[in-house]
């Protein structure tokens, strides 16, 4: 450090010392290394690629040193490299380095000086566009900084993915929070560190970030934009580049990446030549990908490889993705869950999910929203005993909902909201009263007809699954009052060539549900376009979970409860078409009850309608509630309780197969299984709390259960032996099912007493566990062998084992092409280590399967899950060959 430095071209630089009499060049580097990490960061590239073209360096040593992220961090490893490398290496570095540095000295500085330039300026643009959270329906001359107002999203390393036929919210609400309580399997992050190397072998270059609408993407995008501009968080980059999926759908005609960049950064022109050739210290981030009207469309053949090249926007996305266009560039793209899998995933270095607020998260929002700690953590609490709200808040956008609605109703005299249709009433009552300022005309003729405009263009926007359309394109919003589109709609402005277009949305996707349903509700003209009848579903492809969040709303709205709000602040008359729909809740609820399809929406929708008296006419010849598959919140275990608190039946069967239930689930319904026939609860990691629920309902003097499914739990031999003590004072059960699991022929052996003590229990089927062949031959020829079932044969007949097989295979056509390849993968382990005898029977199996996923690979529209599935099928293939 107290070198005297000299002087050479202008610049001060400790290279001049070298070389030296007094030490050796290796000794030299050693001794002034700080210098030398300030010196040389401008020119490590050039260093790192000279040095491999003299094969001073080998390919591993240049890729170590190209993965560090910064240029400082780069330099500290080539040093580190060096010392291992000898004096003559050492002195012909330090020549390397005086040469680069001299010829590159004069033009960097004039080079640098104007680059530096446009950094500053784009930080200034960037800081402008992004200081202030964009709140829908904020008030006049409301702001919400984010230096006082933002609050931090839980994201968490991993991959998710939804079919388009399930409904996003619903579904992505209930792994949500086994995303968020596993923090073993999937890695919590925070927002700066998505670009940094967590456990992988190098920096991840294209990142993938997904969350349900309203998570919080858009804020997650202007957050990283308000950082760069604001702070040192992301000082690795020089420029941060962001475009939305919204503008680039309005670009019909072939382009360049160039001329996309300068439409919406157009201080940039001059730059971009030098921004292009310095990529590794650019982020392109790519806003929305799920609103991209070309998502089907990125798997290329053909790619584009200069920013210069015209091509279709398909093209140069895809291109970017795939490292084809700008391949040192850090590419960010968000996207709802329902697209990402048209994504090539091959292409993705690291999935982020956003997975909202974390309670401690929800109450710090609260306390930001009303700005007074006190009141917000007040209201916090209130909303917490509500299972309905609380559950829903994790979503950013819900939470602000339920915020503006709390704080208005009291002072309308709306009671508490309850069900999450009152929550979506309240708030369109309260925004025509305080923000599309109609305070003192809300029951005015002509607001009302506005509603109804709004709810018809939701409506069939809502059956052609579209959540984004031109102004211009739409009659209808030509006829409704600026204040209700602006309370209402989202627009977003486009620059074109011939002029200016405006592209709207609902402020959010449950928002446009919501007036869909009320239109279909209040609209008392038949529609052509019913989309209660089933010939309609089929034509437009409304799948029934794509339905789920509709036919909540509907029946909340014909409520008793949320008409009487409606006729009070809008002089709306009731549903005409409430008798119809209640016939038809009824029939369906009946209906699925007795023949065991899923029924977790129907009972959502019961519970919206808070009329117990319904139950009565619910009269089925046999109970069995289907819920398998449905990853359980708090609010559907807390409606599946209100259904069965209400009907006093025998339940025939209760499938919770694959739901992550858990020992707080299993307590809350003991008090139900003793009335429980058959209980499946397989696909479910169980803990030893768990199997104590479960035992203590198999004691109960009352017990009346015959089945058990505990296939696939994870169950070691402790609970398994918990299991075989509790069924020595059961006089009920005569079939355990305990397929998958991990237990060893140590616990089988005790287990085999159970015919001493339990003379119902007929068989326990232990197909797949841990059992070697010897063991299973000692099991085959023991005694007791037709109450232990290790393997497929004749003995119990082809018409149990075709129970078995299908229940399988029912669960093989209720399951998503994802959740086929895990089940099935598991299926097929145990059917390896069963040692069956071939049979006809089995034989048809495999050839039912072989079908079965020939059909889902033909329709598959995914190319690594189609994969997968193939690779699954040659698996059984294989295995049917061998019996």
């Amino acid at each position: 450090m107290g070198e005297k430095l000299m002087s050479c071209g202008g610049e001060s630089t400790i290279l001049n010392n070298w070389p030296c009499n007094s030490e050796s060049s290796l000794s030299f580097i050693q001794t002034h290394r700080v210098n030398l990490i300030d010196e040389l960061a401008d020119y490590i590239d050039f260093i790192v690629d000279r040095g491999l073209e003299e094969h001073l360096l080998s390919k591993d040593d240049y890729e170590d040193i190209t993965y560090e992220r910064g240029p400082r961090k780069k330099v500290r490893k080539l040093l580190d490299i060096i010392d291992c490398l000898g004096e003559e290496n050492a002195s012909f570095f330090c020549s390397v380095f005086i040469q680069i540095k001299s010829a590159n000295l004069t033009k960097q500085n004039t080079k640098q000086s104007e680059y530096s330039k446009s950094i500053k300026k784009h930080k200034e643009v960037l800081s402008r566009r992004n200081d202030c959270i964009k709140y829908y329906n904020a008030r006049l001359g409301e702001k919400f900084y984010f230096t006082d107002h933002f609050v931090n999203l839980l994201l968490v390393k991993g991959h998710y993915s939804l079919e388009i036929k399930k409904n996003e919210l619903l579904t992505f609400g209930q792994q949500r929070i086994h995303l968020q309580n596993n923090k073993d399997l999937k890695l919590e992050i925070k927002l700066y560190q998505i670009f940094q190397k967590l456990n992988d072998r190098r920096t991840p270059k294209k990142i993938l970030v997904s969350g349900v609408a309203g998570i919080g993407k858009t804020v997650f995008v202007q957050k990283i934009l308000h950082d760069f501009a604001k702070t040192s968080t992301y000082s690795n980059f020089d420029f941060v580049l962001n475009l939305t999926f919204r503008d680039l759908n309005l670009i019909n005609n072939p382009t360049t990446l160039r001329e996309i960049i300068r439409k919406k950064h157009g201080h940039l022109s001059s730059t971009l030549d030098d921004i292009f050739n310095n990529s590794e210290k650019l982020l392109m981030i790519l806003d929305g990908f799920d609103e991209f009207k070309f998502y089907n469309q990125i798997d290329l053949d053909q790619y584009v490889f200069d920013p210069d090249e015209e091509a279709l926007v398909p093209q140069i996305f895809g291109s970017l993705l795939n490292s084809e266009l700008l391949p040192d560039a850090t590419i960010v793209v968000t996207s709802r869950p329902t697209v990402i899998n048209h994504i090539p995933i091959e292409s993705i270095d690291r999935f982020v999910v956003i997975t909202g607020f974390s309670v401690s998260e929800i109450e710090d929002y609260f306390q930001k929203f009303y700005r007074d700690d006190v009141l917000g953590t007040k209201i916090f609490l209130s909303v917490k005993e509500n299972h309905f709200l609380f559950t829903l808040c994790y979503i950013p956008a819900f939470c602000w909902i339920v915020c503006s609605v709390l704080r208005g109703y009291s002072s309308l005299s709306i009671g508490e909201p309850k069900t999450m249709t009152d929550i979506y009433c309240h708030y369109l009552v309260i925004l025509l009263k305080y923000h599309a300022h109609q305070v003192d005309c809300v029951k005015d003729e002509a607001v009302l007809k506005a509603v109804f405009n709004l709810g018809e263009i939701a409506y069939h926007s809502f059956l052609r699954h579209e959540t984004l359309f031109y102004e211009q394109d739409v009659d209808l919003v030509q006829k409704l009052p600026p204040e209700i589109v602006n309370s209402f709609l989202d627009k977003t402005s486009v620059q074109e060539l011939e002029g200016t277009e405006n592209v709207l949305s609902f402020t959010h996707f449950t928002i446009q549900e919501f007036f869909a349903a009320f239109y279909y509700a209040f609209h008392e003209v038949s529609l052509s376009d019913d989309v209660m009848k089933s010939p309609v579903q089929e034509k437009l492809n409304l799948y029934s979970g794509w339905l789920d969040l509709f036919h909540r709303f509907l029946s909340g709205l014909m409520s008793v409860r949320n008409e009487n709000v409606l006729f009070k602040h809008l002089k709306l008359e009731g549903s005409k078409r409430l008798d119809t729909y209640t016939s038809w809740l009824i029939e369906s609820l009946i209906k699925h009850c007795e023949n065991g399809y899923c029924i977790l929406n129907l009972l959502h929708c019961l519970f919206e309608q808070q009329r117990s008296c319904l139950v009565q006419r619910i009269k089925p010849d046999v109970l069995r509630l289907n819920l398998s598959d449905n990853l359980l919140s708090p609010i559907d275990f807390h409606v599946l309780i209100y259904f069965l608190n209400l009907v006093n039946m025998d339940i025939d069967e209760l499938d919770l197969t694959a739901t992550h239930v858990n020992a707080d689930y299993l307590k809350k319904l003991l008090p139900y299984l003793h009335r429980c026939r058959r209980f499946w609860i397989g696909e479910n990691k169980l803990d030893s709390e768990s199997i104590k629920v479960i035992c203590s309902a198999l004691t109960s003097s009352d017990c009346k259960m015959e089945q058990l499914g505990l296939g696939w739990t994870q169950l070691e031999d402790e609970d398994f032996l918990q299991i075989y003590k509790a069924l020595c004072s059961n006089c009920s059960l005569q079939g355990l099912w305990v397929e998958g699991n991990n237990i060893s022929y140590k616990a089988v052996e005790q287990f085999l007493d159970i015919t001493l003590t339990n003379t119902t229990l007929q068989y326990a089927v232990l197909l797949g566990n841990k059992l070697q062949a010897d063991e299973l031959a000692a099991l085959i020829v023991n005694p007791h062998k037709k109450v232990i079932v290790v393997h497929i044969d004749n003995d119990y007949g082809e018409e149990f084992w075709q129970g078995w097989w299908g229940w399988i295979f029912q669960r093989c056509k209720m399951c998503s092409d994802e959740k086929i390849v895990a089940f099935l993968t598991k299926v097929y382990r145990g059917l390896g280590l069963c040692h069956g005898k071939s049979t006809t029977w089995m034989d048809n199996w495999y050839t039912q399967i072989d079908q079965f996923l020939q059909e889902r690979i033909k329709n598959c529209p995914v190319n690594n899950i189609r994969k997968k599935i193939e690779t699954l099928k040659q698996m059984f293939h294989e295995q049917s060959a061998k019996q």
